[in-house]
């Protein structure tokens, strides 16, 4: 198998498929049989051999080997272009940085790219050497659909408890590690809820666009799809809500403690104010200072400071200041 081909399958129609050369790489669009070639979206060969495929409009080969994509539905030719995300579950990176699926199908005939690999693809091509997989172009699609919004549910169930686990250790006080926790879950809101609301109307169009060559079930298939991503779109909402809510949160407490030591320190310099005009005043060095020749004024008058010091207590204390 060259480089630039992942897999080169023609299905039997009976759940199972045929695994084909690159050699045997068709030259003109199949107009029988369902056949699926998936290609290596960062690999040259595979763009070239695509544009000399007769019957591939050039704005197809354009759109699955363009760099940057959104979930989109649109007609090009004699079949759907079909963008899609998932779920990154590969080894060391984070789901939320969601891999892009791109095809153009046809009644007969399905080409897709990536630029990563997607676990979603490999459970098709598993089932497909099973004899458990799809067993046409229409139910390729359909499955893909399906699957890759399934893998979905276990992040954004996962991202729910991890906020719910944050709002439960915000009202034990606040931490720094929790504001990092706090970003954390908010990007990956973010990121999902980018490509997810887009997803939602791709695969609802698909469901219309493509039910002239579909069968009922997998019409609904599809519609299933969808009505999950709505769910998920509305859970993001939902926790794009509390991480706000989190958020006014942790700035009402921090609010809380900065007014709490403003309040303890304002106590302080109302009770330490008097106290520090009479040291001042009575630290001037002019003549006439009362007590200069008293031996014992310099006691009396710290008596009387440490007297107005506790009178002021006393009464700041009556007065319900603190």
């Amino acid at each position: 198998m060259s480089e630039f081909v992942v897999y080169h399958l023609e299905l039997d129609g009976l759940g199972g498929a045929k695994e084909l050369k690159a050699t045997d790489l068709p030259k003109v669009l199949p107009e029988q049989g369902s056949r699926w070639v998936h290609l290596d979206g960062l690999e040259a060969e595979g763009e070239a051999w695509l544009s000399e495929l007769e019957g591939v409009p050039e704005t197809v080969v354009e759109a699955l080997f363009a760099e940057e994509t959104r979930p989109r539905t649109v007609k090009m030719g004699k079949g759907l272009l079909v963008n899609l995300r998932g779920v990154n579950l590969n080894p060391n990176s984070n789901p939320s940085d969601m891999v892009s699926l791109r095809f153009w199908v046809t009644p007969h005939f399905i080409v897709s790219t990536r630029r990563r690999r997607l676990l979603s693809v490999q459970d098709v091509v598993r089932d497909l050497s099973k004899g458990e997989g799809p067993t046409n172009t229409a139910d390729i699609v359909a499955t893909l659909a399906e699957t890759l919004t399934a893998r979905m549910a276990g992040v954004i169930h996962s991202l729910e408890d991890e906020l719910g686990d944050l709002e439960e250790s915000v009202s034990e006080g606040i931490e720094a590690n929790q504001r990092d926790s706090l970003v954390k879950r908010r990007l990956e809101t973010i990121r999902l809820r980018r490509f997810l609301v887009p997803q939602k109307e791709a695969i609802h169009k698909l469901s219309m666009e493509a039910g002239s060559w579909m069968s009922g079930d997998q019409v609904i298939q599809i519609q299933e799809a969808a009505n999950d991503i709505t769910r998920y779109v509305e859970g993001l909402e939902s926790l794009r809500e509390r991480c706000l809510l989190i958020q006014e949160e942790f700035v009402n407490l921090h609010s809380e403690k900065m007014n709490a030591r403003m309040y303890v320190l304002s106590i302080l310099s109302g009770i330490f104010m008097p106290l520090g005009f009479l040291t001042g005043l009575f630290g001037i060095n002019i003549g006439g200072m009362p007590g200069t020749d008293n031996p014992s004024a310099f006691w009396i008058f710290c008596a009387v400071l440490v007297m107005l010091g506790i009178g002021q207590f006393v009464l700041m204390r009556k007065s319900r200041w603190f």
